[in-house]
């Protein structure tokens, strides 16, 4: 068990939300599910130029939120991660998410992959850590229609990433078992989290409102853009 959750800003609520706070409510909520350690990744842009940084370490969110002073105020995409650790010791930082495919794409993963080995023996992706999330963002980085090929991933999955190429989309998707709810602020900006209690705590302790808020089916993926 571990805890995902981010959000992608809508253009309405750009400047309004901000959105550093937001990460840190969210990551003090997510650590119910996991303490090992703590990870986020956001865009940040710059001479017209949007680029995805990241910070991840070996501890509970309660330590890490201090990392968080260098995610910019306002910034419009992140995903955050809370580590429950099953395969892959946190002490090695690759293993913590997010997970980092360099040059390609960063992701964080909630749940488990039983066949993540075998997947890794018959394609020639170069492994760069032992946690079985790795496998699911080798998978979208060096496959050429990954969306049909991640059924193939046996276990349970929601899962978050940001494409280096285009920093400012978010992506979200849920494949079996794992829970992912997203939320809509009344100013269309879009928040997710694993579960919906935690979603409706952090929003509340970030004192913002939610129109909605939706569980994603097994088997959907969401290309998210401004909201």
């Amino acid at each position: 068990m571990c805890g995902i959750a981010g959000f992608s800003i809508s253009t309405k609520d750009r400047g309004k939300i901000k959105s550093r706070s937001l990460a840190e409510k969210l990551l003090l909520e997510i650590v119910v599910r996991g303490e090992d350690a703590t990870g986020a990744a956001w865009t940040e842009v710059a001479d017209d130029k949007a680029n995805v940084f990241y910070s991840k370490e070996a501890m509970p969110a309660e330590e890490f939120v201090e990392y968080l002073d260098m995610m910019p105020l306002f910034t419009r995409t992140a995903i955050l991660h809370t580590r429950y650790a099953t395969k892959g010791s946190p002490s090695n930082n690759n293993n913590n998410h997010p997970i980092i495919i360099p040059n390609k794409i960063v992701g964080v993963h909630n749940g488990v992959i039983t066949n993540d080995d075998e997947l890794f023996d018959v394609n020639d992706w170069e492994r760069i850590a032992q946690v079985d999330s790795e496998v699911i963002f080798q998978m979208i980085a060096n496959s050429e229609e990954p969306l049909t090929e991640l059924p193939e991933l046996f276990g349970r999955a929601a899962i978050a990433w940001l494409d280096v190429d285009d920093p400012e989309t978010l992506h979200l998707a849920r494949l079996k078992g794992s829970p992912l709810f997203i939320g809509h602020t009344y100013g269309d900006s879009l928040i997710f989290a694993s579960t919906e209690s935690l979603l409706k705590l952090a929003v509340s302790e970030a004192r913002l409102t939610l129109k909605t808020i939706w569980e994603v089916p097994e088997m959907l993926y969401l290309k998210v853009q401004a909201g």
